[in-house]
């Protein structure tokens, strides 16, 4: 077996791969993306290692470099995703020679360390982290919300821009002292549809929530059914809204007029959900998991890498990157 840097040429059978590893229950799903490393794209710094033998593709892992702070210390970190073993070839130490690897090659690029998000109901995965020295941190829950019509008009109407840069002062001050913030997420998502809506009443009383279209990235696709045409998957695409850098639980009833807006304009918009991805620990209005049709459950695994530090972690919620789903 040989594990190597991936290739655009490798893209069919990452496909393929990605055909046979199905996630998701009751429903199983699979991830369809005109390029298998566009989801790791969204990372300025991004890298994807291939597993290889006898010229098949038998297993990929990518990885996402950052810099952040844990503790107030700034450090680089990797965040770890797409693990992919060939169902013919697991439990013969491909998933843990992949893992080995990517982490031999952060430890190269200067890492503190690595962390990644594993469904809790994947106990392979899980297993498999555990083994390579991944240690169980924290639990994260991902709310799914369909589009839904406005039965009562909201009592103040959001505004919109498309400007990344808009609000950023007010996501800052909420989000900047929490553990693993970084500042260019949406910079990083300009181009998938960015939209920052907020509400002022001023003196203090505002809230503001900012989405992009996750389907420009990747659609889930039923795991029972075959990929069509790249033609027929841009002419049926429907919008998945990924909610982020919520502002403003403290007045959940603006909060909520933004929340309601959103999913009114979905109806007419072609959006088939909207989600948002939470720390267990984090507080948030309550409407927000009362209105969620479906949630799922991970555990954030976490690996020192640099022997010479020591992470200090905040008794407090971690800023949860969206691009990281």
């Amino acid at each position: 077996m040989r594990i190597r840097d991936y290739r655009p040429d490798d893209d069919p059978a990452l496909m393929i791969l990605e055909r046979l590893s199905p996630r998701g229950l009751p429903e199983p799903f699979v991830h369809y993306r005109r390029r298998f490393i566009d989801r790791a794209a969204l990372f300025a710094e991004h890298y994807l290692l291939v597993a290889e033998e006898g010229g098949e593709v038998i297993g990929c892992l990518a990885v996402g470099l950052k810099q952040t702070h844990i503790g107030g210390q700034p450090v680089r970190l990797g965040y770890v995703f797409d693990a992919r073993t060939h169902p013919a070839r697991r439990r013969q130490g491909i998933g843990s020679a992949l893992v080995s690897a990517l982490d031999e090659a952060l430890r190269e690029r200067g890492a503190d360390g690595v962390y990644g998000h594993i469904v809790a109901s994947n106990v392979a995965s899980l297993h498999l982290f555990a083994k390579c020295g991944y240690q169980r941190l924290r639990q994260l829950i991902l709310l799914t919300f369909q589009p839904v019509p406005a039965v009562i008009p909201p009592e103040w109407m959001p505004r919109h821009v498309a400007d990344f840069l808009a609000d950023q002062e007010r996501v800052r001050a909420a989000h900047a002292a929490r553990d693993l913030y970084v500042p260019e997420v949406a910079a990083r998502l300009a181009e998938y549809d960015f939209e920052r809506w907020s509400v002022d009443l001023g003196d203090g009383q505002c809230a503001g929530l900012s989405v992009f279209d996750q389907s420009h990235v990747f659609q889930q696709w039923p795991a029972d059914l075959p990929f069509p045409s790249p033609e027929t998957m841009r002419a049926r695409r429907q919008a998945s809204l990924r909610l982020f850098d919520e502002v403003g639980g403290q007045h959940p009833a603006l909060l909520r007029a933004i929340f309601d807006t959103l999913r009114d304009q979905a109806v007419a918009a072609r959006v088939s959900k909207l989600s948002l991805l939470l720390d267990r620990a984090d507080r948030v209005p309550a409407f927000l998991f009362a209105e969620a049709v479906a949630q799922m459950d991970y555990w954030m695994v976490f690996k020192r890498l640099n022997p010479d530090w020591v992470p200090r972690w905040q008794d407090a919620p971690i800023y949860v990157d969206t691009r990281e789903l």
